[in-house]
């Protein structure tokens, strides 16, 4: 899913004089609904590059952590304050002038229906979103709906 919408980042990205990364590890087999798991992919890529001064970057990354498959978007831009990081998510809110704040609404709605958790890192290196899918065990079977 994630090779396959990369030109599209790219292109984003260039447009912005911006740089976008894969460092992809594989996964184990997830059941996944595609077109929700795009619809993530491009609302945390989005607001990383939104992010980002010219000349930054955003990397996306894969990685597998004991019992969980987990997709990184990572992004050097400004550390994220306490007070809007504790209203991330919230539908309706957002700090962008023109934005809807439905975008990460929808990615945590999304992670819900996949079994999956959203965790934020923010510091002065940047910010990371982490989903976290779990691989075994209890919850890990997921329905498709193509």
């Amino acid at each position: 899913i994630i090779q396959s919408i990369y030109p599209l980042f790219q292109i984003e990205a260039l447009k912005n004089n911006k740089n976008i990364h894969l460092d992809l590890s594989p996964l184990p087999e997830l059941e996944l609904d595609e077109k929700e798991i795009r619809q993530l992919l491009h609302n945390l890529v989005r607001n990383g590059l939104e992010a980002i001064a010219p000349g930054g970057d955003v990397t996306v990354k894969t990685f597998t952590d004991g019992k969980e498959a987990i997709l990184a978007v990572h992004n050097n831009g400004p550390v994220i304050q306490p007070d809007v990081l504790r209203k991330i998510g919230t539908p309706f809110f957002t700090t962008k002038d023109y934005g809807t704040g439905l975008g990460l609404a929808v990615c945590y709605s999304i992670a819900r229906r996949h079994n999956a958790k959203i965790d934020i890192e923010t510091s002065q290196t940047g910010t990371t979103f982490y989903v976290r899918f779990l691989t075994h065990g209890e919850g890990s079977r997921m329905s498709s709906s193509h």
